[in-house]
């Protein structure tokens, strides 16, 4: 992209690792930031009737974004007293949820500027339920959103792909696509520090191509290309240990990805998998910081 004011070029995707890199000292909690290129994040909260599906267009949408993922937060009684509110637990994924033993809530993104929720009063409740139809719930969530159109480079999208993946608790699904990200990550970081100190597209796509033989990857550019241009690799660096997290993430994508048993394959948390999101983010971020970029 060209810069309106000065009309230098710059790379957007540097910029969010920018962000993101400012953003370490939260403990590397990246899961749930806003990633696509100029995202933001909101809160919402609407009222909702127990027994209806309630369709939802965000008013409060800054003009020229749109959704990029929405997820339950809590939910409650309305005019409920905060300590005879029942319990909120997650059910299956991050957008459905259980209050207390009555009700299932369902979120849904419909379109690009609209959701839906949906409160479903459960069978089997025997007229001893504190909810009946027609009372109304507050459902609170979180949404990230993005310019309309907008272009990310593949790894964002790869992210948010995974980020979906494990809401919605497929966390299997989530492993091969962090790594597939990471890949994409460090070979881009890789081709634009070779623009940044002078190449040309070509000149940049040679070099990373002549780092090794074979197909460049994420150890090509957390070994060679880094000891290259820093005189330092990611495992013998601050990140070492980190390096090594990730690591872990690779060999169970590789039991997914090679397992003739994929049926029998242990099914990592959703904690587990928010962990192994965040030291993706990581490694990413920690190859940012050691490229140097300004």
């Amino acid at each position: 992209m060209a810069c309106p004011y000065c009309s230098c070029t710059f790379y957007p995707g540097i910029g969010l690792l920018h962000s993101l890199y400012r953003n370490r000292e939260a403990d590397g909690e990246y899961f749930g930031l806003p990633l696509s290129i100029g995202g933001a994040k909101q809160k919402g909260l609407n009222r909702v009737e127990v027994g209806k599906h309630q369709p939802i267009t965000m008013s409060n949408l800054k003009e020229g974004y749109e959704y990029d993922s929405v997820f339950l937060l809590g939910a409650h009684r309305s005019g409920v007293d905060e300590e005879n509110w029942l319990p909120y637990h997650p059910a299956g994924s991050q957008n459905r949820a259980n209050l207390g033993d009555d009700v299932l809530i369902s979120l849904l993104q419909t379109g690009n500027t609209e959701i839906a929720i949906t409160a479903s009063l459960q069978d089997g409740q025997g007229g001893t339920s504190p909810i009946g139809l027609g009372d109304e719930l507050d459902v609170v969530y979180d949404a990230t959103t993005r310019f309309e159109g907008v272009t990310n480079p593949t790894w964002v999208d790869l992210l948010i792909e995974a980020q979906d993946a494990i809401r919605e608790g497929n966390t299997l699904a989530a492993l091969p696509v962090l790594r597939s990200a990471v890949d994409n990550c460090l070979i881009r970081q890789a081709f634009i520090h070779q623009i940044w100190v002078g190449e040309d597209h070509q000149g940049a796509r040679d070099w990373i191509e002549n780092l090794e033989s074979h197909e460049p990857n994420r150890i090509t550019i957390a070994n060679h290309a880094l000891e290259e241009t820093t005189g330092t690799k990611l495992a013998e660096s601050e990140y070492s240990d980190l390096w090594e997290e990730f690591d872990q993430i690779v060999v169970e994508r590789d039991a997914i990805i090679h397992s003739e048993t994929a049926s029998n394959l242990s099914r990592p948390t959703e904690a587990e998998s928010v962990d192994f999101f965040n030291t993706a983010v990581g490694v990413m971020v920690a190859v940012y910081d050691l490229f140097e970029f300004p």
